[in-house]
Formats: C-alpha cells, structure tokens, sequence
C-alpha cells in the first residue's frame, strides 16, 4: 500500500493563498467567454496538510475529472498540475442547475468523489456567482471520515491531518 502523502513539495500558507487569488483571476477571465446557458466549473481537490499534489494526487484528479465532464458539452477546458494542488476550470454548454447536481452526485457516489471538490458558476454579465448546494435545497457536504457535515468537522477540529491523509490514502489505493 502507497502513502500517497509520502512525496510532494510542502505547501505554505502564502503560496495557497497565491494560488486561490489566482483561480479567482482565471474563473474571472473565463466567464468572459461563457455563453448565456452555460455555466463555469472549478475541480480541484479536498487534500489536508502541507502536501497538496504529487503523481499520485495529480493522476487521480486527471481521472476523476475526465469522468465527471465525459458526459458534458465542454466549450474550454484548461488543467492546472501545480504544486498548490490540481485544478481544473471548464466552460460546460449546460445550465448551471443541472452541472451542479451532477457534480454533487459524482462528490457524493463516485469511489473518490469524496476528495473532490467541485464548484459551479452562473454567470450574468460581469457577475459571477457560485450556486451552492443549498440553492438546490441538498444536503451539506459530508465529512471524509464521519457522517458529520465537513463544515462542521472543520470547524470544530474532529479529526487529525494525519487522520484525514490516512483515510484519503486507503481511498486511494483501494480504487
């Protein structure tokens, strides 16, 4: 069994905050060019800890968001393999409602679609808005390792990195 936790360059605060304003800048750049209908998508990975991306996080995202846009239209499609972590940003010709629920049921039933983190964007002229899944009345993500609400288990600290690296590691080998 791979510790996928045990190769990676280590990660710092001030280079994820980097790396968030800079998917920002992107999401912004690229709802410029999203017809009306459609919607925006930002994938990328739930990884805890220092180690954000290695071969083995970098192959599973590649997989894993292949899977989930093979049965979507995609206008663009533009994959950062950076050392913050994988990431993804997709102009998808389908209405935000039902990429969203898609993404939802791919984070949810997927064999690792629990480590993924799939946002979508609405866009209406130069506002961009993230639809959550509270819009659609779904229920609260779920945590990695309990049946908590991830916000929750967050928050109040109910597990370790090393617990969480663990548990993303078996789910990794295991599929």
């Amino acid at each position: 069994m791979v510790n996928v936790f045990a190769e990676g360059f280590e990660q710092d605060d001030k280079q994820i905050a980097r790396s968030h304003k800079a998917s920002m800048g992107e999401r912004k750049y690229l709802s410029d060019e999203v017809p009306d209908y459609a919607s925006l998508v930002n994938a990328s990975l739930r990884i805890p800890g220092p180690i954000k991306n290695n071969e083995y996080l970098s192959e599973i995202f590649e997989k894993g968001f292949k899977d989930f846009v093979s049965d979507f239209d995609i206008k663009k499609r533009i994959i950062w393999d950076i050392a913050t972590g994988p990431e993804a940003f997709a102009i998808v010709n389908s209405d935000a409602q039902i990429v969203k629920t898609a993404a939802v049921k791919y984070e949810n039933d997927s064999p690792l679609g629990s480590i993924f983190d799939i946002d979508v964007y609405i866009v209406h002229g130069d506002t961009l808005g993230a639809l959550k899944r509270e819009d659609l009345k779904l229920k609260p993500r779920k945590c990695l390792i309990c049946d908590n609400s991830a916000s929750e288990c967050i928050r109040d600290h109910n597990h370790t990195v090393k617990e969480l690296q663990a548990h993303i590691s078996n789910l990794i080998n295991n599929n």
